[in-house]
């Protein structure tokens, strides 16, 4: 190989570089034919370097030698190479043989101007220790010390006047799990480069997808640019990356934001930091969605699950800086539930160490409250292995249960309720997992965590909210809940009218919902077009996906509506279908299920149903059947109020005939009230 008439040296090593040179010529460049960093490791073999401007020069100093031009007047000086001066004058080298011929080279050594600093932010030095700080993730402490030195010698090359390098390995991949720090050490590192004068500002831009991506043409290219302008000067940290690259509907703009971000990236090289997140195994799907992905992000950051001690530092550390201490009995109870924890790919985390804190602080309040004497300072600050259920709060729980009378009760009421055979099936199927996976955790065995999210098929009118609140009421009572409400929302209620909104909306629901059950109905319209161009339905679903992911432990979602509509429903986004463990299918009901529902509202409502009553039902139901097959129960309630109206209107007119009416005229529904 030959590399001759470069403007700099033919060959530079940067700092923990590494170079080999066999066979090579370096002639006729412009300065040096090889320039090589102090700490960079170089092997030569038949190596001819000659005609170069200036000599060959090994273990250069670059740090001394930044410091040195930035402290320097403008006169000239008489620094030796490559520091010194493009003068007119060459400079004599410390044998005082005659002088090198000068260097043309514009950017070496002539100093550049320190490039803008954030000003009045940390050092890097204090943000690294910030980050040293952080408990656990030692192989993403060594990964971002390396990136902070490379990036820290690229500033001072600068300054040297050399050319810093590529900036396309300032770009990463933050690779793992949720709750493991992602968005913590982004923005420390926001912050570090900042310090370093490699960006100018150092804030970082949070977004995920539906910052991104539009529902109409066009749009999505300029949403990206505008998030992409924000950050400028900074980081765009983009939580959840791979969504993007994963198509949810026939018109899915996520590839539009990948290309456009590519451009940007490359157009504006030197201006914003990318940092892209997500779990491995995704991530590496999206680097693929684009040829020029996987060079614009030539680094990877692994971040591993916390191990059991971890964790419990965690809670210690959250315990510390809210004024409360860990027992011994609760740090040892706190290290044998997070090491019987199985820590996959969507375990909580910190996360889920943080909830286990917030939960204990909760269950302490309880237990001092109900002392009858004051609480010391002591007691107050303490939280003991009592307090920590750690599978409590608003987690799923695998204790035993909290009261089975109550689940002794329920399930007695969902039996009693008319048909739906295969759904109390699947209902007890489901508590008989709970059971089995307490059984196996006593038993020292490896349990599946509970994954109780569920669709509800079926027309309306079939039951499907009432068993909705049994079911939530039944996994409060079996300790899988903590609090057990039943918050009913349909598209009305999650849908915004307006960019931002939607997500703003549908996370406040969920909010209400979290240690309940959170129930949709009629969700399929969130996957149908509002009949407007800025539809904002799959925004709500995205927005749901992420939240249960996020909060996987602490609700239950039910999503109802028909059964073809839903099967389109969990086509919309590719974690639906992965998020719900099960379809419960309810069917209509026959005639026979019917009558049973309406002699249940008379039952309730203090009215008897003769058996000539009862066969006029049945008669006209059976005659009625298309209008009962949609609506089912709530037919046959509006049928039942209808009859109550005929029964009043038919007993006031026999009243005011002076007629005295008795117990049994007043109860008794007769065939002509049903017609």
């Amino acid at each position: 190989m030959t590399i001759t008439g470069s403007k700099l040296s033919g060959v530079n090593v940067e700092p923990e570089g590494h170079l080999t040179l066999r066979g090579c010529t370096l002639a006729g460049n412009h300065s040096r034919g090889v320039l090589a960093s102090l700490g960079a490791s170089v092997e030569i073999e038949d190596l001819t370097s000659v005609g170069n401007a200036r000599p060959d020069l090994f273990d250069f100093d670059f740090a001394a030698a930044t410091a040195k031009a930035e402290k320097q007047a403008p006169a000239e000086p008489k620094s030796k190479e490559p520091a010194e001066p493009a003068s007119k004058k060459p400079a004599e080298p410390a044998s005082q043989k005659p002088a090198e011929p000068v260097s043309h080279a514009p950017a070496e050594p002539k100093a550049a101007p320190p490039a803008p600093k954030k000003v009045g932010g940390p050092s890097a030095d204090v943000l690294l220790a910030e980050l040293d700080a952080m408990i656990g993730l030692a192989g993403v402490k060594r990964e971002i010390r390396i990136l902070a030195k490379v990036q820290k010698v690229a500033e001072q090359r600068r300054l040297a006047g050399l050319p810093p390098g590529s900036a396309k390995g300032r770009h990463m991949v933050f690779a793992g799990p949720p709750g493991t720090g992602k968005t913590t050490v982004a923005r420390l590192y926001g912050g570090i480069l900042a310090a370093l004068g490699v960006v100018e500002k150092g804030q970082v831009v949070e977004v995920s997808r539906a910052d991104l991506v539009s529902e109409n043409i066009g749009g999505t290219a300029l949403r990206t640019t505008e998030v992409f302008d924000r950050a400028r000067g900074g980081v765009l940290f983009i939580d959840e990356a791979y969504t993007l690259s994963r198509k949810a509907t026939g018109t899915d703009f996520g590839q539009e934001a990948i290309d456009t971000l590519v451009k940007l990236m490359e157009d504006h090289r030197d201006e914003v930091v990318v940092i892209a997140a997500g779990y491995s195994a995704e991530m590496r799907e999206f680097l693929s969605a684009n040829p020029g992905l996987s060079s614009r992000f030539s680094r990877t950051v692994e971040f591993e699950n916390y191990s059991p001690a971890e964790l419990v530092q965690i809670v210690g550390t959250q315990a510390d800086k809210d004024g409360y201490q860990l027992a011994d009995s609760a740090r040892q109870a706190l290290l044998a539930h997070f090491t019987s924890m199985k820590r996959d790919a969507s375990f909580g985390n910190g996360r889920a160490a943080r909830r286990v804190f917030e939960a204990a602080v909760e269950r302490q309040a309880q237990r001092l409250a109900d002392m009858e004497e004051l609480p010391s300072g002591e007691e107050l600050s303490r939280l003991i292995a009592e307090d920590l259920d750690v599978d409590t709060g608003l987690a799923a729980r695998f204790g035993e249960a909290r009261d089975p009378d109550q689940v002794t009760a329920l399930l007695a009421r969902l039996a009693a309720m008319t048909g739906l055979d295969e759904v109390k099936r699947d209902i007890r199927d489901l508590l008989d997992l709970i059971a089995s996976a307490r059984r196996r955790r006593a038993a020292g065995l490896e349990a599946e965590p509970f994954t109780g999210h569920l669709i509800f098929a079926g027309p309306p009118g079939t039951g499907k909210t009432t068993v909705a609140r049994l079911y939530g009421e039944l996994l409060t009572a079996l300790g899988v809940l903590a609090q057990g409400q039943v918050v009913e929302a349909a598209r009305l209620d999650l849908v915004g009218q307006y960019v931002g909104h939607t997500a703003q909306k549908t996370s406040e629901v969920f909010e209400r919902a979290r240690g309940g059950v959170l129930f949709i109905d009629e969700a399929y319209t969130l996957s149908r077009q509002a009949g407007s161009g800025n539809d904002f339905g799959q925004e709500a679903i995205d927005t749901l996906v992420k939240l249960m992911e996020d909060h996987r432990d602490e609700i239950i979602v039910i999503a109802a509506g028909y059964t073809s509509e839903m099967k389109g429903f969990l086509a919309t986004n590719p974690g639906l279908a992965s998020r719900f463990a099960r379809t419960l299918t309810f069917s209509p009901y026959e005639v026979d299920g019917l009558v049973s529902i309406f002699l249940g509202k008379a039952k309730t409502a203090d009215y008897r149903v003769p058996e000539p009553t009862q066969q006029a039902l049945t008669t006209y139901l059976a005659a009625n059947r298309d209008r009962f097959q949609v609506g089912n129960g709530r037919e046959i309630d509006k049928l039942f109020r209808s009859a109550v109206t005929a029964h009043a209107r038919r007993t006031e007119q026999l009243a005011n005939t002076g007629a005295e009416l008795t117990t049994e005229q007043l109860t008794t529904l007769l065939p002509e009230d049903i017609i």
